[in-house]
């Protein structure tokens, strides 16, 4: 970064100036996923080891002021691709199966804060996770997946109780892979790869969906191709992906009212 400094896969940078600090834990492969808890930073993705030889296998939580990876170590079994907090609970999403070395985990798990342990927590999910979101006492999950607790349909996107895993009544069956979340008062905002929400409602690459009902708003910028990503700050919306806009030209990045 900044034409020469290395830091491998992960760095802090200056919000005033863009220059790296020398926080550096030097991971050895991809990062997918970070959220902030306290003192610490947990990071999801591909690696196996931080801080130039430390193993942590695809989640690590980093200190904030050294870099250096904490006890703490859920050993998940393949790739995160989505973290967030919750109370004394870090939720992650994946490809992984398999957390703590051995406990089943589908491609969802909350883990314990302090002792990285799995907690009873498991909506049984039948395929990758890529976005997560809380709001109130349900947890958001988007992805790949077409069912969760082991057998009830939810096509790509899903609310689960925060409490017992079990998937509320919220559906709005989305044709194609769902990759981003944002919410906003009422809404969901959801972004990825569909043509079609609530089983046949045209909402091309990002829609927003009712956090009652799970029915798509009026609301409908028509994207030409996926969305991959959200942020919200204020009264606008921030997507990031594959689309392209001629006119006004909005390539890859475009701010939504």
């Amino acid at each position: 970064v900044n034409g020469g400094t290395t830091r491998n896969r992960l760095a802090a940078l200056d919000l005033t100036t863009g220059n790296t600090t020398p926080w550096n834990p030097n991971m050895n492969n991809t990062v997918s996923a970070l959220t902030i808890s306290g003192s610490n930073l947990y990071a999801g993705g591909d690696f196996t080891t931080v801080n130039g030889g430390t193993v942590r296998n695809r989640l690590a939580a980093l200190d904030l002021t050294t870099g250096t990876a904490t006890a703490w170590d859920p050993n998940v079994n393949s790739t995160v691709s989505a973290l967030v907090v919750n109370g004394s609970n870090l939720y992650a999403g994946g490809y992984f199966t398999v957390v703590n070395g051995g406990t089943s985990r589908k491609y969802l798990a909350a883990l314990d804060l302090t002792t990285a342990t799995a907690t009873a927590w498991d909506p049984n999910v039948n395929n990758i996770v890529k976005t997560l979101a809380i709001n109130g006492s349900n947890m958001y999950a988007g992805g790949f997946f077409t069912t969760v607790n082991g057998g009830t349909t939810r096509n790509r996107l899903a609310a689960l109780d925060l409490t017992t895993g079990t998937a509320t009544a919220w559906n709005p069956n989305m044709s194609g892979w769902v990759g981003g979340l944002a919410i906003s008062g009422s809404t969901l905002y959801a972004g990825g790869n569909f043509n079609t929400v609530n089983g046949g409602t045209s909402r091309n690459y990002l829609a927003a969906l009712d956090l009652t009902t799970g029915t798509a708003t009026a609301w409908n910028p028509n994207m030409n191709n996926s969305v991959f990503t959200l942020a919200i700050s204020g009264s606008t919306l921030y997507a990031g992906g594959g689309f392209l806009n001629s006119s006004p030209p909005r390539n890859y990045l475009a701010p939504l009212n």
